[in-house]
C-alpha cells in the first residue's frame, strides 16, 4: 500500500504533490497524538482487587478496592483504627488479589471486685492421738481493682492494681491432745463381752454388763441415759464417765453412724482404743456381730461429769 501511494506522489503533478504532503503531514501529526493520549491513559490506570475484611468480632464483609496500601484502603472503606487495635498485615503493604484483612480490636477496663481472702489452718501442739477445733476460721474480704484487657471482646490479661482489705481472716486453730466437745481421733474399735477374762459382769462405773441379759438387765446392749439410747463403751481415763461419744467408719453389724457413752475402762484401753459392749463374747447371748476396725472415727458429742454412777 505503501508503494502504491509513493508511485502515485511521483506520478503526480506539483500541485497534487503538494496537498498530498500537506495531508501525509496531517496524518503523521494525529497519529502522534493519538498514541500520546493512549500511553498516557495507560499510565493513570489503577487496577481494583478483591479483599475481604473482618473488623474484630464483626462478621466478613467483601469488597472491591483500588489497589493501594493498606491503610490506604481502610480509609477509603471509613475504618478508624485506635490505639492499640492490630492489623494482620503491615499498613505500608500493597493490598493484592483475594487478600484478607483482619482488625484486632483492644480495649481496657478498671474492675473492681470484693473477693474471700482464705484462712489459714494453724495446728498446736503434736503427738497427741486426739485433736480439737479450738477456733473456727472465717474468711476475710479484700477490694481488688484490676486493670483487665480484652482482644476482640475476650479477656486477655488481668493485672490488680489496688487492694484494700476489708476484713481480715481468722485463722483456724486446731490443738493436739485433750479432750473437748467435738474432739476427735482416729482409732481402734474392738467389741467386748460381759464374760470376757477379768470382767466381773459390771462396768467400771457401776453399770451391769451382763453376757446373757445384757445391759442393768435389759436384754439390750443400750443404756439409756437422759431419755437416749447408747451403746456402752470402755475409753481411756482421759475421757470421763458420761461422755457421749459418736462413731462411724465401724465394720459391725449395726447403722454406720451409732453413738457411745464412756462407762468402763480396760488395761488395754488406752489413748486412740474403744470396746464396745457387745453382749457375750462365748454361749451368751451377742446383739449384734463384727469385729475389730482399726481406722474408725471418733467424735466426742458431749463430756461427761466423771462419775462413777452418773446413770443412776
Amino acid at each position: 500500500m505503501l508503494k502504491k501511494a509513493k508511485e502515485v506522489i511521483v506520478s503526480a503533478d506539483s500541485r497534487t504533490k503538494g496537498i498530498l504532503a500537506v495531508a501525509c503531514i496531517y496524518l503523521v501529526v494525529m497519529f502522534a497524538t493519538v498514541t500520546t493520549g493512549a500511553v498516557n491513559q495507560i499510565t493513570d490506570f489503577v487496577p481494583t482487587v478483591d479483599i475481604k475484611l473482618k473488623d474484630g468480632v464483626a462478621e466478613d464483609k467483601n469488597y472491591l478496592v483500588k489497589q493501594d496500601t493498606v491503610g490506604n484502603v481502610l480509609n477509603e472503606l471509613s475504618v478508624e483504627l485506635n490505639k492499640g487495635d492490630t492489623v494482620n498485615k503491615d499498613l505500608d503493604s500493597i493490598v493484592q488479589q483475594n487478600d484478607y484483612l483482619k482488625i484486632v480490636r483492644m480495649e481496657t477496663k478498671t474492675i473492681t471486685q470484693i473477693e474471700d481472702i482464705p484462712f489459714k489452718t494453724v495446728t498446736k501442739g503434736s503427738g497427741g492421738w486426739t485433736k480439737s477445733v479450738v477456733q473456727e476460721g472465717k474468711n476475710g474480704k479484700i477490694r481488688r481493682t484490676y486493670l483487665v484487657t480484652y482482644a476482640n471482646k475476650k479477656e486477655t490479661t488481668k493485672k490488680v492494681i489496688k487492694e484494700e482489705i476489708i476484713k481480715k481472716p481468722v485463722d483456724k486453730i486446731i490443738k493436739h491432745g485433750g479432750i473437748k466437745e467435738g474432739t476427735t481421733f482416729t482409732g481402734r474399735l474392738t467389741t467386748y463381752g460381759g464374760d470376757c477374762n477379768g470382767c466381773g459382769g459390771r462396768a467400771s462405773s457401776g453399770v451391769k454388763l451382763s453376757p446373757t441379759s445384757g445391759v442393768n438387765n435389759s436384754d439390750s446392749p443400750f443404756l439409756t441415759y437422759k431419755g437416749k439410747k447408747y451403746y456402752c463403751l470402755a475409753a481411756d481415763r482421759s475421757i470421763p464417765f458420761g461422755t457421749v461419744i459418736k462413731i462411724t467408719n465401724h465394720n459391725l453389724n449395726t447403722d454406720s453412724t451409732i453413738y457411745g457413752i464412756v462407762v468402763d475402762r480396760g488395761g488395754a484401753i488406752k489413748g486412740n482404743k474403744v470396746d464396745i459392749f457387745k453382749g457375750s463374747e462365748r454361749s451368751g447371748k451377742k446383739y449384734f456381730s463384727g469385729g475389730t476396725s482399726r481406722n474408725t472415727r471418733f467424735e466426742i458429742v458431749s463430756l461427761g461429769s466423771g462419775r462413777a454412777h452418773f446413770w443412776k
